[in-house]
């Protein structure tokens, strides 16, 4: 099964920055993306990894990716 992928402005409003530091930390492969055309998509998995290593609960990781989810 194909697994769900983020834009670099949903990534961004999950962690309330700005879209061009998603774009910095994919360059600085602190985050794995795939560029399809001229985008980068970023998988949940590693949405969920960074969520955790920046100490968010397992409960608001849940609620934030619902969020998204739903927009």
């Amino acid at each position: 099964m194909a697994e769900l992928l983020y834009s670099t402005s949903e990534v961004a409003m999950l962690f309330n920055v700005n879209r061009v530091t998603i774009y910095r930390w994919v360059k600085e492969r602190k985050v794995k993306a795939y560029k399809i055309g001229k985008l980068h998509k970023i998988p949940v998995s590693e949405v969920v990894r960074l969520l955790r290593k920046f100490g968010f609960s397992e409960s608001t990781i849940n609620d934030l990716c619902d969020e998204v989810n739903n927009r």
